[in-house]
């Protein structure tokens, strides 16, 4: 079986080495220690369609290769894992606002680390599933897991905000909040 192209940018070379560790059975990697050899990776011909990013490196940053690749025609659909020390909202917040996919902290967990790619792959591959159906030439394939004749989706919300307990509320910045209980007592104020 082929594996999957993976592109790491790290200039810390104990993180590229344990990334390298953790993934070089599974992925074919390609490994470079700073943003511009990383942008150039991602625009040669084969390139890897999934990176991880640093967000701190020589020449370009982290989320700078996000911000070009989104604004890419031929690359925006790659998927990028920004891994990174910065661990408070506001830089993961900025991260994923860059185009970032996903994010891990550093030093990332094993497991995690994998099953994150793993939904990389996924993602990629119903973007080619998309693709291919986009240009058959009978018009739109349908999957086998919603018959053609299944019904359409409900053409209302099917969970309206009166249908959110009234213990959860959303502040007025709720970009900024998870939704979350008002207080530890269920409805009704009882244990």
């Amino acid at each position: 079986m082929k594996k999957t192209k993976l592109l790491v940018a790290d200039d810390d070379v104990f993180f590229q080495g344990l990334i390298e560790g953790l993934l070089a059975t599974d992925y074919e990697l390609i490994t470079v220690a700073d943003g511009l050899n990383a942008w150039y990776e991602l625009q040669r011909p084969g390139a890897p369609r999934l990176a991880i990013l640093d967000w701190v490196m020589p020449g370009l940053s982290g989320p700078e290769i996000c911000r070009k690749v989104r604004a890419s025609r031929t690359l925006s659909s790659l998927y990028l894992i920004l891994l990174t020390a910065r661990n408070n909202e506001s830089d993961i917040v900025a991260g994923l606002r860059s185009g970032a996919d996903d994010y891990i902290t550093k030093p990332p967990m094993p497991a995690e680390l994998r099953a994150r790619i793993r939904m990389g792959e996924r993602v990629l591959a119903l973007q080619d599933a998309v693709k291919v159906q986009s240009f058959s030439p009978d018009g739109p394939i349908h999957s086998p897991a919603l018959p053609a004749n299944a019904p359409a989706a409900p053409s209302e919300p099917v969970l309206g905000a009166s249908d959110v307990p009234p213990h959860y509320a959303l502040p007025s910045d709720a970009e900024n909040h998870a939704l979350s209980p008002q207080s530890e007592s269920p409805p009704g104020g009882h244990h």
